[in-house]
């Protein structure tokens, strides 16, 4: 269907203010709306999306470069995703960009990340990450304000070698530990200590302490502080063993996965110093777990139960009460829970408060110590749908990958923190990585 020219001009100045505005939700509604009308949606027709695009990304870069929220970082590929599943950044490549793109392929790395992160992706796509986006780094870096630094290189030395070994975001704490050589170099060092191999049917965990030099922020002076620090690791030798196996097994270093090592007990960035550790494609040890400002350890879950499930083991816990009174209660919570409900450990509390209402309004229990009887129950509830302890839940997911039920690879998108997981953080700081280091050889290029 073909439009006037004045009708068609409008559609594309809506569409370009609802990207200017970060509308997306608008944009795909007016799209959806034209493109029914048969009006042939062209993308390249919206005036200056490169440019929008630029702004948005850089506005996201000055909120995480001030300290405002590292979780603009997880926005920034949010924006580049809606563009390139609207095909917002398609263009007309010359053969020298498309000489570039091939050799940008060969890197399976670098390509695994983009397809894993943004889905389908064109070369019009690739070219923007690999061009556009490290010359609008260089351009926003090199005017930005380093009042906490002696000059630009040392603030620039900062965004390429310390912030992504160090950081929060979305709640996690990030911390690269060093190489994953140095990692299997202490283990296999353990291994011969303790021979572990005459021992393998006897022992299934063993527990490692590695000593890693850690760079803090720069002091005024622009200097990196290190310092010395121990953490005691829980591993699962059949599994690394089994992974440094595949891995040294490869022609090439690394594939596009991250490996579950380990669960730092002592010393980790989480609370109760614990951690979790993960391999890179870049041969990194990365530790995440949950920051210090939450209550819990992420990979903590609760045991959850069905209605029937719940009642029966409850019924088998109270088997030491009155067969009158317990017989009365699960009456209760015949009524009060409905079939299909979940009972977790969430629940607790309003079960309970539940509980106690009705026996403190049941006359036959007058010669009844209510509070006794009150905490039999509640000591029993808090038994089958108590917290797993992460250990516990560690050593069974270790369990689970030594018996093939579970790739190593998986653990870091089982353990999740809202909804953002161990994998999105890794596979996000990887495709930085990648930005940080293009953005760094034009930097050097134009000194």
């Amino acid at each position: 269907m073909s439009l006037d020219n004045s009708y068609e001009q409008k559609v594309y100045e809506e569409l370009s203010r609802y990207l200017r505005e970060k509308d997306f939700k608008k944009f795909v509604e007016l799209k959806n709306k034209i493109e029914e009308k048969d009006f042939s949606y062209n993308p390249s027709k919206i005036e200056s999306r490169f440019e929008i695009l630029s702004n948005l990304l850089m506005d996201t870069i000055t909120n995480v470069s001030k300290g405002y929220d590292t979780s603009a970082l997880g926005i920034f590929i949010e924006i580049l995703r809606f563009f390139n599943d609207q095909h917002l950044l398609e263009r007309k490549l010359r053969e020298e960009d498309q000489k570039i793109i091939r050799q940008v392929k060969k890197d399976k790395i670098f390509l695994a990340n983009l397809i894993d992160l943004f889905g389908k992706i064109t070369n019009s796509f690739i070219f923007y990450i690999i061009k556009d986006i490290p010359q609008q780094f260089h351009d926003f870096f090199i005017n930005t304000q380093y009042i906490d630094f002696p000059d630009l290189d040392s603030f620039i030395y900062y965004v390429k070698n310390v912030f992504f070994n160090q950081y929060t975001i979305y709640g996690l704490s990030i911390h690269n530990l060093g190489t994953f050589k140095k990692f299997l170099k202490e283990f296999q060092q353990e291994l011969k200590r303790i021979e572990f191999h005459d021992k393998i049917k006897d022992t299934e965990f063993i527990e490692l302490d590695i000593k890693y030099k850690i760079y803090d922020f720069y002091n005024s002076y622009g200097d990196p502080q290190k310092r010395i620090i121990t953490k005691k690791h829980l591993i699962y030798p059949k599994n690394v063993l089994k992974y440094m196996k595949e891995h040294l097994g490869q022609k090439v270093n690394f594939e596009y996965k991250f490996h579950s090592l380990s669960m730092v007990l002592l010393g980790g960035i989480g609370p109760q110093g614990h951690g979790f550790t993960y391999s890179t494609p870049r041969g990194e040890v990365i530790e995440i777990c949950s920051d210090t400002k939450e209550n819990e350890a992420i990979i903590i879950k609760y045991k959850l139960f069905l209605k029937e499930q719940f009642i029966s083991r409850l019924e088998k816990e109270l088997n030491n009460i009155n067969a009158k009174i317990r017989e009365k209660i699960i009456s209760v919570l015949n009524r009060l829970i409905t079939p299909n409900e979940i009972i977790g450990y969430k629940k607790r509390n309003h079960i309970l408060s539940q509980i106690k209402t009705y026996l403190l309004n049941f006359k036959t229990l007058e010669d009844t110590n209510i509070d006794d009887l009150f905490n039999q129950i509640s000591e029993a509830i808090y038994i089958i749908i108590r917290p797993i302890r992460m250990v516990d839940q560690f050593k069974a997911r270790m369990d689970l990958v030594s018996r093939e039920k579970l790739k190593s690879e998986d653990i870091a998108k089982l353990t999740s923190l809202r909804n953002k997981s161990h994998y999105d953080v890794l596979r996000e700081r990887l495709f930085f990585q990648y930005i940080i280091d293009l953005f760094y050889d034009i930097y050097q290029q134009n000194k």
